[in-house]
């Protein structure tokens, strides 16, 4: 209806105008709806108005919290680094238990004085034993349940386990036909020496039965097998440490000024003690052999005394691996390093002897101008009447007895005899050592009473000399 219509009623608001005391209300820009009548306060919409304060002060985080929550990252932080320290160090010590020993370096297998004798090596540096079992397999793989076997009075209480071992530290002494060999020095001060066996081709039972012999075999002039380690990847020997290393380092290592030489009563003990090694290896079987005597397998205590050691390993391992012959021991007859027969053994210790009296190693290039062998160039020379021509210089300082020593030398051109069976036995060339040794001792011993009671002469010649003066009065 028209606003006209009202006129006179007393209504206003709305289209009749504001009512008394009410402001009129401003007009709403083009475009935009009319802003709603305000509430009243103590309405509803009051009560909105304060909720919406109340919930901008809850937004806002008082100190207390935002330190809380400060602590509580830090501590999170603290924990997670510690985590993750923990993982590092428990990896660090899975990496400790798959060993792989540290590879022989060129440079540091030379011996003292530039010459460096078969199969062994001195100066090597020293480097942790920090894996067992090539890099390329698992450590869990490598050592999960196996272990160290030992033999002898330590198999009852092992001195020491794999862990000791892997823990080790590590030099390497030598690397040969069957493997390497390093020096490991345990935490507790124990020294032993680690063969690291390559190319096994044994299954594990044949691998275990065989070890099992060699273990067997506790005498005084063999380097004893304490220990092995058998894993898929790795196979390991633990024997005693000889300080003084092999005959082979001791006899062709320095030849110089500070060289301290082997004298004739050192290589006759020598040569002893391995016959009487060898000896007792031949008297457990008819069968038995050392198969690979050679003055690298020599090995000397302090006090120069000889033992017998890698006793029958050449048949653990492949023909290719063997130690060729090319080396100046092998037997002409053997053709197969895994089967040696006593007789080779036999040829193998003649080289042995010809070695320790004439100082020169088998495996020299060319012994004279026509590069034959060592035991043809001294039985070339001894049938020219020559034998002492063939001796080791430093031995013929000894004149007194030059005797011994061509009885010696006959006694090794008797064992690298062509035909086996006109070798001697072991138990034989024992005796002839023994007999030879006696002999020199005794000629010693006579040459020492010789020269004491000369020496008493002329002293008592003096002094009688003095106590009687001539007489110049005396008719």
């Amino acid at each position: 209806m028209p606003r006209s219509a009202f006129l006179g009623t007393g209504l206003c608001g709305g289209p009749m105008g504001p009512c008394p005391g009410e402001a009129s209300p401003s007009p709403a820009p083009a475009g935009q709806p009319a802003s709603p009548t305000p509430v009243p306060s103590g309405s509803g919409g009051g009560r909105g108005g304060n909720g919406g304060e109340s919930g901008h002060k809850r937004n806002k985080l008082s100190g207390g919290a935002i330190a809380g929550i400060a602590i509580g990252s830090a501590l999170g932080a603290a924990l997670l680094l510690f985590l993750l320290v923990c993982l590092c160090r428990r990896s660090g010590r899975t990496k400790t238990r798959s060993l792989e020993m540290p590879p022989p370096s060129p440079t540091t297998a030379a011996v003292v004085g530039g010459r460096k004798p078969p199969e062994m090596a001195s100066g090597a540096a020293v480097a942790p034993l920090t894996t067992i079992g090539h890099s390329s397999a698992p450590a869990s793989q490598s050592t999960s349940g196996k272990k160290l076997i030992f033999f002898g009075s330590a198999a009852a209480v092992a001195p020491f386990d794999l862990e000791d071992l892997l823990r080790a530290s590590a030099e390497v002494l030598g690397k040969g036909a069957l493997g390497t060999t390093y020096k490991a020095v345990l935490e507790s001060g124990a020294t032993v020496a680690v063969k690291r066996l390559k190319d096994v081709t044994l299954s594990e039972p044949e691998f275990r039965e065989r070890i099992a012999e060699i273990g067997e075999l506790q005498h005084e002039f063999i380097v004893p097998l304490r220990a092995y380690y058998y894993s898929k990847d790795e196979k390991l020997l633990v024997y005693d440490f000889m300080p003084m290393g092999s005959l082979s380092a001791v006899l062709h290592g320095n030849r110089g000024s500070g060289r301290t030489p082997l004298n004739w009563e050192t290589r006759s003990s020598i040569a002893l003690a391995t016959a009487r090694g060898v000896e007792y290896i031949h008297s457990t079987s008819s069968t038995a052999s050392h198969g690979n005597i050679k003055s690298s397998n020599v090995l000397l205590s302090k006090s120069y005394q000889a033992r017998v050691s890698d006793n029958g390993l050449t048949t653990l391992v492949s023909p290719s691996s063997a130690p060729s012959r090319t080396t100046g021991y092998r037997a002409p007859e053997v053709t197969d390093s895994r089967r040696v027969s006593q007789k080779a053994d036999v040829y193998s210790f003649g080289v042995l002897l010809l070695e320790l009296l004439t100082g020169k190693a088998p495996s020299q290039a060319a012994l004279n101008d026509e590069g034959v062998d060592l035991p043809r160039w001294v039985q070339s020379v001894v049938r020219s009447e020559w034998a002492s021509e063939v001796l080791d210089m430093e031995l013929l300082r000894h004149q007194n007895v030059e005797e011994h020593m061509v009885q010696l030398l006959q006694l090794a051109i008797d064992c690298v005899a062509q035909v086996p069976e006109a070798r001697p036995s072991m138990p034989h060339v024992v005796i002839r050592i023994e007999e030879i040794k006696k002999s020199s001792a005794g000629a010693k011993d006579q040459q020492q009473m010789t020269s004491n009671t000369e020496e008493g002469d002329d002293q008592s010649s003096k002094a009688e000399s003095i106590e009687a003066p001539t007489n110049p009065f005396a008719p």
